[in-house]
């Protein structure tokens, strides 16, 4: 927990090996104002709450929580040096062992495996995958109350994802490594229509944009966000019923939409979110 006299913009400065063991860079500046903009700025959120952090990396996001007094984190890292390292980092800042846990795997695989969670962490990851929407529907059946979303955006105009490869080309070469941007009004759809609401961080009036290291943020090709994702959450039995309502519809995609449509305002369900229980519904069987 944060000291008197604490300054937010210099908390990795106490926990230099965060810098040190970083894959995406080592600029503890950097470092510094994505804590700000993700935990600092989320900081009474994530007071005694359960978090998720996916692509965990060294721990660190996980690690600050943890000083923000979040009770519990769940890590999940592809790479397995990277979950050692994030072992080693807790152990080295004497972080009890009982308040976190970090899994190995692909977060498609994994994740299924994890239970309920108060919040979730998405930074850095959404964009390098193309099924955005796969990823934001596991993350809604761990019905957290927010969601902490960072992430690249594509400059193009409308609600598209950009198709680029890993190294930034767009279009990507022939049997490149594909990644999906998508553009802000694509993230927003996506959103909204599981009826969460959001607001971003002001990098620009936060002045953090304008140090140095920050020119993805302060360009607006990088994005940072909170999403309240309880606004129209409704009690599972009600939810249920609802599903199968739809369900006993059959299995004409045209009557179950019509269903889906008439159904969803009744329980103040957005129709993409009672959407998304059904195919989960239907899959379960």
């Amino acid at each position: 927990m944060a000291e008197p006299g604490f300054d937010p913009q210099r908390f990795f400065d106490a926990y230099p090996d965060f810098a040190d063991s970083s894959e995406t860079g080592p600029s503890l500046q950097r470092l510094n104002a994505r804590y700000v903009a993700l935990i600092h700025a989320n900081r009474e959120h994530l007071e005694g709450a359960r978090v998720l952090d996916l692509a965990s990396h060294d721990g660190r996001f996980s690690f600050a929580a943890l000083q923000n007094g979040a009770s519990h984190v769940v890590g999940v890292e592809l790479k397995q040096r990277l979950v050692d390292r994030a072992l080693q980092h807790m152990d080295r800042y004497r972080v009890a062992p009982s308040r976190y846990e970090f899994v190995r795997g692909d977060i498609s695989d994994v994740i299924e495996q994890l239970g309920l969670f108060d919040v979730v962490f998405c930074f850095g990851i959404l964009y390098h995958l193309t099924d955005h929407m796969r990823l934001l529907s596991e993350i809604a059946v761990r019905e957290p109350r927010y969601l902490i979303l960072d992430s690249h955006t594509s400059q193009l105009d409308g609600a598209l994802v950009e198709i680029r490869d890993a190294f930034g080309g767009t279009p990507p070469a022939r049997g490149s490594h594909i990644e999906g941007h998508p553009t802000k009004a694509a993230l927003e759809s996506m959103l909204t229509s599981f009826g969460w609401t959001f607001e971003y961080f002001d990098w620009h009036g936060s002045g953090l944009a304008d140090s140095a290291h920050q020119g993805d943020y302060k360009s607006g090709k990088r994005v940072s966000l909170l999403v309240a994702c309880n606004e129209h959450r409704v009690p599972s039995k009600q939810r249920d019923r609802a599903v199968r309502e739809v369900l006993e519809k059959g299995d004409d995609p045209w009557d179950r939409a019509s269903a889906i449509k008439e159904i969803a305002p009744k329980i103040g369900m957005p129709p993409e979110a009672l959407r998304f229980w059904v195919r989960r519904a239907q899959a379960r069987n």
